[in-house]
């Protein structure tokens, strides 16, 4: 048959337009149902919300269809129901700024399907997501998979997707209303367990800020070793079912395949676990386990509301942990992320920014959630006067802006990508973490780390004896882990890489800081970004106290335990030193009788001191650092439920799907246990341990402030740099 001109098929077109309109007058006659008041506010404000849709032409409402005929018998929906009664009930759930799941009464997802169709799933998929915008009259849908517009036939109410040739149709609809109904089944989700007034969360501006910190967390560590170590993620746009899954993907049946944590946590490769997550939860989360996520967004929101006021969550990577889970792995193969700290850095920093917009749509839009990423103290200071947390961002990795021993950095690298992270929102960093670097070298350990240290540096670590005041770290002979076996102690050998160590001393780390981490340092300074001296060697640690001292620079910080000891376990003189600057400090978390003892060593130097006397608390959780377990004396002395906080809120035990948690069995399995450990505190240790806690978020911000207050100095370089690394 010979094809039509384009006109000719215009005028074709046309015409079967126009004998549409008389079918469209026709079933307009017939008396249509009642328009109902609906939502007419942004679409931000749908969240959490319960409604029918109802279409503002024909009054019809959109109802499951089982075996619908335009998608070959499967289940659908269309708007075609005659009574609000008959409607579909959708409760509304966002997966980011005006985008929604629509979840029926029954667990089904409106979903886009193949070519046109849309479909009822039970499971949400990249094509359950649409974006929600409001129109003229009513609010226009768009499938956030295909960016297709949504629409529906008024003839026989079917959906569809627009195209080019709609232009032409007068039988078509592409607006909807929401109307507010109840019924609607509640979306999945980690409850909270609290009640009460959270108005006594906000405070003024002007004001000593009360509530405590977590000072060293790692929200986005489920990114790094090309995000194949850890299972699970604080937020999913699918909701819990898929953020918190089971992690037998990831981690193989029976965590088989989670090498690196069984051998890091339970020194056993051979170890073995119910990887089973939400809702059943039989083992993970827990207080030992490190290779499963302790963050979701839930569980941060309840310890926001016990008082937590800033976490600092540092972005981390280690390119040696990565290279091997990429390497021993089998999920690590497909899709990994890069092992580049800075791609790993700049990947994370976009998470958060993700998770804190996600956060802000659950409750409605912009601005309205309890989660804020700040980047100075004064919007710290007003993010917590509103009543929502602040959150701080900073870096924890071993190759530093790619300066490992075998990276090309200068000080034009370091430079570049200094003001590269400011600009993401940095503004605390380790210049050095696991291993030496280009910038300086860290802390000494023996076993896997001097095996990390090998493969990152070329070199197991090179020690000396320690000074006096100074306790180090024992080192023994032989390559770690392998080097007793017979015959392979022979082959390491004659290859040399059998170290030596003298096991009758305590050993520290012969390098310390060098010349570009020197030029790192003064740059951070007057970026007024703090310095982290957790991991440095003696020798690093030494070198920048000199630098902050002779620059009156109060933004100094050890926020894990993480700097060396002094003799017979006292606080080391470089502890010292930072305090008496006006740094800032944090034990690493332990049950509340072992907090009186951690909180109490530098409390007792800090009130030497004028400062505002807090100490706060350093989790590290998710970051390859077990959490505290159940109090020794739990079974004698328990925390008793429901508790009653500080701030007038009720908590009662945590419940993740069919789990129940409880401090006195679980210690702080995750971060929503936080708010049973802050009250154990309050009610097991003394009164000045709590109270330093409970102050310590003031005194981080005072610390932050006084970095402002330092005026510009003049860069200072420090003697007995290392020329050597």
């Amino acid at each position: 048959m010979k094809s039509l001109s384009r006109g000719a098929a215009y005028l074709l077109s046309l015409g079967a337009a126009c004998a549409v309109i008389p079918q469209v007058a026709a079933m307009s006659s017939a008396p249509a149902p009642e328009l109902k008041e609906h939502y007419t506010g942004p679409a931000s404000g749908l969240a959490q919300g319960c409604f029918v849709l109802q279409s503002p032409a024909s009054g019809l409402f959109v109802q499951y269809e089982p075996n619908s005929g335009i998608t070959d018998g499967k289940p659908a929906y269309s708007v075609s129901a005659e009574s609000e009664a008959l409607a579909s009930r959708f409760y509304l759930k966002p997966s980011r700024q005006d985008h929604f799941l629509f979840r029926d009464t029954d667990g089904r997802y409106l979903s886009g399907g193949s070519a046109s169709a849309i479909r009822a799933v039970d499971k949400a998929e990249d094509r359950s997501e649409w974006s929600v915008t409001s129109a003229d009259s009513g609010f226009e849908f768009r499938n956030a998979a295909s960016h297709l517009q949504l629409a529906h036939h008024m003839d026989n109410g079917d959906f569809y997707y627009t195209g080019a040739l709609d232009l032409l149709r007068y039988d078509r609809e592409t607006r909807l209303n929401f109307v507010a109904a109840d019924g609607c089944a509640e979306f999945p989700e980690v409850t909270l367990n609290s009640q009460g007034n959270m108005e006594a969360l906000r405070g003024e501006v002007s004001e000593p800020v009360r509530g405590y910190i977590d000072a060293h967390a790692h929200i986005t560590s489920y990114e790094f070793m090309g995000g194949k170590f850890m299972a699970g993620e604080p937020f999913n746009r699918f909701g819990v079912e898929e953020a918190l899954k089971d992690s037998k993907e990831l981690h193989g049946k029976d965590g088989a395949l989670d090498i690196i944590g069984n051998l890091y946590t339970f020194d056993d490769i051979s170890h073995r676990y119910d990887t089973r997550g939400w809702p059943d939860f039989p083992w993970w989360p827990n207080h030992q386990q490190m290779s499963h996520m302790g963050y979701y967004y839930k569980w941060m929101e309840r310890a926001y509301q016990s008082g937590l006021r800033i976490i600092v969550t540092n972005l981390v990577e280690n390119e040696v942990l990565c290279w091997a889970q990429s390497n021993i792995n089998p999920a690590s193969w497909i899709n990994p992320n890069s092992c580049n700290v800075m791609d790993s850095i700049r990947l994370q920093a976009q998470r958060l920014r993700e998770l804190e917009e996600y956060i802000d749509a659950q409750a409605g839009g912009p601005g309205k959630g309890f989660f804020h990423v700040v980047t100075s103290p004064q919007e710290a200071r007003e993010t917590i006067a509103a009543g929502r947390l602040a959150v701080v961002m900073g870096i924890e990795a071993s190759e530093t802006f790619n300066c490992g021993l075998n990276d090309y950095c200068t000080r034009e690298t370091i430079e570049t990508l200094l003001q590269e992270v400011y600009d993401l929102g940095v503004r605390s960093l380790y210049p050095t973490h696991k291993f030496d670097n280009q910038l300086a070298g860290s802390v000494v350990e023996g076993g896997f780390i001097n095996v990390g240290e090998l493969l990152s540096t070329g070199r197991f670590f090179e020690t000396e004896e320690c000074d006096d005041e100074t306790t180090g770290r024992h080192m023994t002979d032989g390559f770690p882990l392998i080097g007793d076996i017979d015959g392979i102690r022979e082959i390491l050998d004659a290859v040399h890489l059998n170290p030596e160590y003298d096991e009758s001393i305590g050993h520290c780390n012969q390098h310390g800081l060098s010349p570009l981490g020197s030029y790192l340092v003064n740059r951070m300074i007057d970026l007024k970004m703090m310095v982290e001296l957790d991991h440095m060697s003696n020798h690093t640690a030494t070198a920048v106290m000199d630098i902050a001292e002779a620059r009156g620079y109060s933004g100094v910080l050890s926020t894990h335990s993480w700097m060396l000891k002094g003799k017979d376990g006292a606080v080391h003189y470089n502890t010292q030193r930072l305090i008496e600057a006006g740094g800032f400090t944090a034990p690493y978390n332990s049950d509340a009788n072992d907090m009186q003892h951690r909180v109490g060593r530098y409390l007792d130097l800090v009130e030497l001191t004028p400062y505002w006397r807090g100490v706060g608390i350093g989790t590290d959780m998710s970051g390859l650092g077990g959490q505290p377990g159940p109090r020794s004396d739990a079974t004698e002395r328990p925390l008793e439920y429901p508790f009653v906080s500080e701030f007038g809120i009720r908590f009662d035990r945590q419940t993740s799907g069919n789990r129940v948690f409880d401090l006195n069995t679980d210690g702080i399995a995750h971060y929503g246990l936080l708010p049973d450990f802050i009250e154990d505190l309050r009610q097991r240790a003394p009164a000045r341990t709590y109270e330093a806690v409970m102050n310590s978020a003031e005194a981080y911000l005072q610390t932050w402030e006084r970095t402002y207050q330092a005026g510009v100095t003049d860069h200072y370089e420090p003697a007995g740099l290392d020329y050597s690394l």
